[in-house]
């Protein structure tokens, strides 16, 4: 049986009442970040506009569930930036402003979401309004690679000893593309963390615990691996000539890698839809 056909058989039980507490909740954390300068005004407006398009764009649905998977991470991002923060101060590795995070982070870690989400979209225009559901891979691959790579830069800074990913040369820390083990242990957490969220994607559409273990494994592997390759760019490209792609930019690729990877995995797995 094709994956679309399980999904249209066991629609996700949503009601309007539970659809309206998701995005109360949503928006009040977010306001709540914002009042405690956890985030700045350009950050604010930009996480906003991003949820909204994803809530629009995944449709009833699958709005609530995409806008749940990001709150859970913009939640443990913000939590783990916290994460022994004065010992990453005192190395200079800390996130600039106490942590507070503007506008630059918010697309470097949500743009690739909301292609998928639009991609959704598209595609549920051109299948009489049933979406290719494989892009809700996409959509977790991509969260859970900026999951990854936010808790592996946060906890390895602050517990490793890295080693360059291109040499395996020990590096200080901060340095682009340095690797740990905690910092790879950590990627696997906060991939991980993600993965479980995104059950909401699939909770009451499959009865198969085993199809079901699938995409988790698909969306924590696909995390795991953008965030590799985040460390891999940071390596050879972040900061260089000729293409001098920040860390933002480097995000951006990482997360869209992670996506496209979660896709071609579920192809592999014959999740497709036709």
């Amino acid at each position: 049986m094709l994956f679309s056909e399980l999904l249209h058989q066991h629609p996700f039980p949503v009601t309007v009442t539970i659809a309206a507490l998701i995005i109360l909740i949503a928006f009040s954390l977010v306001l709540y970040a914002y009042v405690k300068r956890k985030i700045n005004t350009s950050a604010l407006i930009g996480t906003l506009i991003l949820g909204a398009i994803i809530l629009l764009a995944l449709g009833p649905r699958f709005g609530c569930a995409g806008v749940l998977v990001l709150l859970v991470f913009f939640l443990s991002g913000n939590l783990v930036t916290k994460y022994k923060y004065d010992r990453k101060a005192e190395l200079g590795v800390a996130e600039g402003n106490k942590g507070m995070r503007n506008i630059n982070n918010v697309l470097g870690n949500g743009l690739s979401p909301v292609i998928f989400a639009l991609l959704y979209a598209i595609s549920s225009q051109s299948q009489s309004q049933s979406g290719n559901t494989i892009l809700l891979l996409g959509f977790s691959g991509a969260v859970a690679t900026a999951c990854a790579d936010t808790f592996s830069t946060e906890i390895g800074q602050a517990e490793g000893n890295p080693k360059l990913i291109t040499t395996l040369k020990k590096v200080p820390v901060g340095t682009n593309g340095g690797v740990s083990l905690p910092g790879l242990g950590a990627s696997m957490l906060g991939s991980g963390l993600i993965s479980l969220v995104t059950l909401a994607f699939w909770f009451g559409v499959q009865k198969s615990s085993r199809t079901v273990l699938l995409l988790t494994c698909i969306c924590l592997l696909s995390g795991f691996l953008g965030g590799i390759v985040d460390s891999f760019l940071g390596a050879t490209v972040e900061d260089r000539k000729p293409l001098k792609l920040n860390k933002h930019h480097v995000n951006i690729i990482a997360t869209l890698f992670g996506g496209i990877f979660a896709i071609l995995l579920g192809y592999f797995f014959g999740l497709q839809t036709q």
